[in-house]
């Protein structure tokens, strides 16, 4: 049986050939260069994300640094009004003395402790205070009212940069040169606190001589120091 292939089977195959072909171009070329070219872009999307996220990041870091220098200068103009941490016993020896001689005062002696953490006691005094009327204002029943006062007897911790030391000087001179050397620590040293003194007559004689009466003054001054986390923790 002979088979005749006329001119339209010709073409009829040539058809389902291409099709086939467009089939097969479709399914194991075009389809994978889609799936791929949508991971890609996913991975680009990703890629994209994360630069943003890195972009955000980079301005919040130039962020938190005009906040650290910012924090930085408060904390210089806040501890201007202390001495440095490494202040000598021979530096607080050379102010006190120097503000005694400036005001007419002869010194005797000078008595100096070594700087330890602390907090400044008339801070600590208003918080107390502060602390009181609070514990007044909530006393409305008992049970409130207990609460309060153990919360009132708490201590204050003390601060971790602020350091104090002590000196107790004894000095001959007037109460009037006192009295100055007290307007002077206050208005001129920020860094001092006299925080209490007692005078008394004082009599010797001069030259083997001649007998003056004068005063003799001790007061007891602290000295605030500021140092750094560093160094505390050191």
């Amino acid at each position: 049986m002979n088979i005749v292939v006329t001119e339209r089977d010709k073409k009829l195959l040539r058809l389902v050939a291409c099709l086939a072909i467009i089939v097969i171009f479709g399914m194991y070329l075009i389809r994978p260069a889609m799936e791929n070219h949508e991971t890609l872009q996913n991975e680009y999307d990703a890629a994209e994300q994360k630069q943003q996220e890195y972009q955000t990041q980079i301005a919040a870091l130039a962020t938190i640094d005009d906040i650290i220098a910012q924090n930085e200068a408060a904390l210089d103009t806040a501890s201007e009004k202390y001495y440095k941490s490494d202040l000598e016993t021979r530096q607080m020896d050379d102010i006190i003395t120097g503000i005694a001689l400036e005001n007419g005062l002869f010194p005797q002696s000078l008595t100096l402790t070594e700087a330890a953490p602390g907090a400044v006691s008339a801070y600590l005094t208003e918080q107390e205070a502060a602390q009181t009327d609070s514990s007044a204002d909530t006393s409305s029943d008992t049970e409130s009212a207990d609460s309060t006062d153990d919360t009132s007897a708490a201590p204050v911790q003390p601060v971790n940069c602020v350091y104090i030391g002590t000196a107790t000087i004894s000095a001959q001179g007037a109460v009037t040169q006192w009295l100055n050397f007290l307007d002077e620590v206050e208005h001129r040293y920020k860094g001092l606190r006299v925080t209490n003194f007692s005078i008394a007559d004082y009599d010797y004689v001069e030259n083997n001589t001649q007998a003056v009466s004068t005063n003799l003054i001790t007061g007891t001054l602290e000295i605030y120091m500021c140092v750094s986390d560093k160094e505390a923790d050191a």
